[in-house]
């Protein structure tokens, strides 16, 4: 009679779960649609409200389920919810491949994929992390989480190279005719043709996803079996919450990432208004956006050894002065060079979010792991909205009551001088909620010990 298969040791799993967490997060990650996406979906022939609703029924598909996906993953398994994720990207790409334009279904279709591509980051945000970390922890190799994530950012990083200067490229019917016509085929592709090649590469990648996740298997996870019944995830995100209210550590963690997200976060989704303003042309908006990924690669090393090696409280003064460098900077509008402040900031976004990772995972047991990293996409999330509409609201109430008046140049269209005064203030936007958020730290983590011990947290987790 056969003998069952004898499981992986621990050691085994960790060698094929985190190559494979790496392979899902950049599959999963890099969008060829990204240099050009708002032009792509306009292309499709909607209007800008129409742009501006799909977006916003994007952002609260992940707010409505991010949390409970979490807490879904830490009580059935990481696997299967990055599986569904995985699949439903699938789904999400098809949408926008398939639908035909023009024609009554372009906006159903559309809203349809924003939904489906916010349940996706939903179910995949924290579920690929805890698994990656869980193997990792099973094997003793927890103290490779830092080496990990620099991987990532750097493997991430050409990537993100790639795809940016390919979706631009393939976009356009006209590198592509002149490359037919060097060869000796016939170069007689238009736009219409063209449009949704970036798109139908994002769903190759998205198919590649699919095949890493069903390779992925679940390693053992300290804690209780999943809980029966389909309230059991609303039970779990509950409990999680109050248990990041008790612990001080894990919540300031979460809130210091918050705190030097939100106004670059703003500002990068704004940045292509920022771009025009300091006369970057047009046409190297994503060359930009590969240098930024660039600069990442080169900083990955770094800022694994600031991690390892350095107190808590000593990056997070580092991530303040160069995000208020970055912030200033911007507000300068300075041209041309201005594009370097905004590259800082993308870098500081990477490097909030991998210290976030370090010390989250030491923090948090596997019982909870993914639920908890969910409240943290769930705080970015909210956090971000309510900026844009302060945002919106801040540059509305300055065109209106004219405080830029005597500074708009000859030709500038009104909202202008508004959006460049609202975006100088940021640093002082910033300054103050780092007062307030330092002064709260230190009435609700008496201790601040593990604050200042290099390499984070290490033995402080109250799982």
């Amino acid at each position: 009679m056969d003998q069952p298969p004898t499981p992986p040791s621990a050691a085994a799993l960790a060698r094929r779960n985190v190559p494979l967490f790496v392979a899902f997060r950049i599959l999963f990650n890099v969008r060829f649609y990204y240099p050009v996406f708002m032009i792509l979906f306009l292309d499709f022939g909607i209007t800008l409200e129409q742009f501006g609703l799909l977006n916003a029924a994007w952002a609260a598909a992940i707010v409505l389920l991010e949390v409970p996906s979490g807490a879904l993953a830490d009580l059935v398994g990481r696997r299967r919810l990055l599986v569904a994720a995985a699949g439903l990207m699938v789904v999400e790409m098809l949408l926008l491949c398939l639908v035909p334009v023009p024609s009554v279904w372009v906006f159903p279709a559309l809203l349809l994929n924003r939904i489906v591509s916010g349940a996706a980051e939903a179910f995949a945000s924290g579920a690929d992390e805890a698994l990656a970390y869980d193997s990792l922890q099973a094997a003793g190799q927890a103290a490779r989480w830092p080496r990990v994530l620099e991987r990532l950012m750097q493997a991430g990083a050409v990537v993100t190279i790639v795809a940016m200067v390919t979706g631009g490229l393939v976009y356009d019917p006209r590198p592509l005719n002149a490359m037919a016509a060097a060869v000796g085929l016939p170069a007689t592709l238009t736009a219409a043709d063209t449009f949704r090649l970036p798109v139908w590469l994002t769903l190759g990648s998205a198919l590649g996803a699919v095949g890493v996740t069903l390779a992925m298997r679940e390693p053992r996870r300290e804690g209780p079996g999943p809980a029966p019944g389909l309230l059991a995830p609303f039970r779990q995100t509950i409990s999680t919450g109050g248990w990041i209210m008790s612990h001080p550590l894990v919540l300031v963690v979460i809130v210091a990432g918050v705190l030097c997200d939100q106004p670059i976060r703003q500002l990068l989704v704004v940045s292509s208004e920022i771009y025009r303003q300091i006369e970057i042309p047009e046409p190297a908006f994503g060359v930009v956006g590969a240098g930024a990924a660039a600069v990442g690669l080169l900083a990955a090393g770094p800022i694994r050894r600031l991690a390892i090696q350095t107190s808590a409280w000593r990056n997070f003064l580092v991530l303040i002065a160069v995000t208020l460098v970055g912030l200033i900077g911007t507000g300068c509008f300075v041209p041309w060079w201005g594009v370097l402040f905004a590259m800082l900031l993308s870098l500081v976004i990477r490097m909030v979010v991998f210290l976030q990772s370090h010390y989250l995972n030491q923090l948090v047991g596997s019982d909870r792991r993914a639920t908890v990293l969910s409240f943290r996409g769930l705080a970015v999330n909210v956090s971000y909205g309510l900026m844009s509409l302060a945002f919106a609201g801040a540059v509305t109430g300055v065109e209106a009551v004219g405080l830029t008046g005597s500074h708009a140049a000859a030709g500038t269209a009104p909202e202008m001088p508004a959006f460049r005064f609202v975006v100088s203030l940021l640093p002082l936007f910033f300054l103050v909620t780092c007062g307030l958020f330092l002064t709260w730290a230190f009435r609700v983590v008496r201790d601040r010990g593990p604050f200042r011990r290099p390499g984070g947290f290490g033995d402080d987790r109250e799982a």
